[in-house]
């Protein structure tokens, strides 16, 4: 660490873990698993607290928690109507082939695929419990 970096500690991996709470998370394995082509890992057990069903996709992991006692809905009425972290971007190779998917596996396209400028595709889309994801390709 240089004396000019700040303090705290860095990331222990080159890689971003999120994390979805659902109710039932066989939609959004399958989701997430068909539309990008994460692996489907190991879930982990936690007695008392619930089930974190993981997805793998290099070094990052997309953790998929069902608590034992079942969360309640998300009320907002879009994406960007509360402030934090909402929406996830996925890097696919064929953003045409992924929005076909998300229909194909419960989700919804809000914004088809698109140029945003030269070079670069992308799409907005909701997984089938509507969290918001923005689906990206170079090239």
């Amino acid at each position: 660490m240089s004396a000019t970096s700040p303090p705290g500690a860095r990331m222990a991996k080159p890689a971003l873990d999120v994390g979805l709470v659902t109710a039932n998370a066989e939609p959004l394995i399958a989701f997430y698993a068909g539309v990008a082509g994460f692996d489907v890992l190991e879930p982990l057990e936690l007695p008392n607290i619930g089930t974190i069903h993981k997805l793998g996709c290099g070094e990052s992991i997309l953790r998929i928690m069902v608590p034992v006692d079942a969360p309640a809905e998300d009320a907002s009425t879009s994406f960007s109507a509360t402030a934090g972290i909402r929406y996830l971007t996925l890097e696919v190779d064929d953003i045409e082939g992924a929005a076909a998917a998300v229909e194909k596996l419960g989700g919804t396209i809000t914004l088809p695929p698109f140029e945003l400028r030269p070079g670069r595709r992308v799409a907005q889309v909701a997984d089938p419990e509507g969290n918001m994801i923005e689906l990206g390709q170079d090239g």
